[in-house]
């Protein structure tokens, strides 16, 4: 609704309903929203040369960062998750769940993925739009490469289904399993940390996961020692 709103009425109030209205769909996805507002507010007041006032965002309060998670699979949960994907006839479950954990991949970016964009000769997928708005390629272990090959080539997309499809696959098969507090995010926290264990270093893991901070990425990471 507020992209209805002239721009001569926006004032700190408005964006504050905005902002309060934004954090039900999250924390990240309501910060990155009003930073894109601020940014665009300054080009036009800044570069185009309109008349605008002062910022309003710079009014307001930013939402605060949710505490890094630490749930990592626990003893047993991968296997039970596995075994509870035997129960269902949505072939790309448990292949797409696998991908996640092997590769630390956005569910997004599995989701986006392209077979033009699969280097099968060199082990390696190339993202060509990511969250942080930049490429990266992906490593592929010997398990992704197996998923891969085993998955039907019907369309473009390695995987043609829909970010609803996904989460409501999921979240039945996360009570068929009985997880408790483990989302599908999770996984790439999952991926993450082991690769850490495996030996990598931070610019490596960086590297891979997309991560341009070490910030950012250590809120990831939960090895076990």
């Amino acid at each position: 609704d507020i992209m209805k709103i002239p721009l001569v009425r926006i004032n700190p109030p408005t964006l504050a309903s905005f902002r309060d209205r934004r954090l039900k769909d999250g924390v990240r996805t309501c910060q990155y929203d009003l930073v894109l507002i601020r940014h665009a507010w300054n080009i036009a007041c800044i570069e185009w040369g309109w008349n605008l006032g002062k910022n309003p965002v710079e009014k307001i309060r930013m939402p605060k960062n949710n505490p890094p998670r630490e749930r990592r699979l626990r003893s047993g949960e991968y296997d039970r998750l596995k075994k509870a994907s035997h129960g269902t006839k949505v072939w790309y479950l448990w292949p797409i769940i696998d991908f996640a954990v092997e590769t630390g991949m956005r569910r997004s970016e599995i989701l986006g993925m392209k077979w033009e964009n699969v280097g099968i000769d060199k082990q390696r997928v190339l993202l060509p739009l990511t969250k942080n708005g930049s490429s990266r390629w992906v490593p592929l272990t010997k398990l992704a490469m197996v998923i891969l090959d085993q998955a039907p080539r019907t369309t473009d997309r390695v995987f043609p289904i829909t970010d609803v499809a996904l989460r409501q696959s999921w979240e039945r098969l996360r009570n068929r399993a009985n997880l408790i507090n483990f989302t599908f995010h999770d996984l790439r926290h999952e991926a993450i940390s082991r690769m850490f264990e495996k030996g990598l270093n931070v610019p490596e893991v960086a590297s891979i996961s997309g991560h341009k901070t070490a910030s950012q990425l250590f809120r990831y990471v939960q090895v076990n020692i």
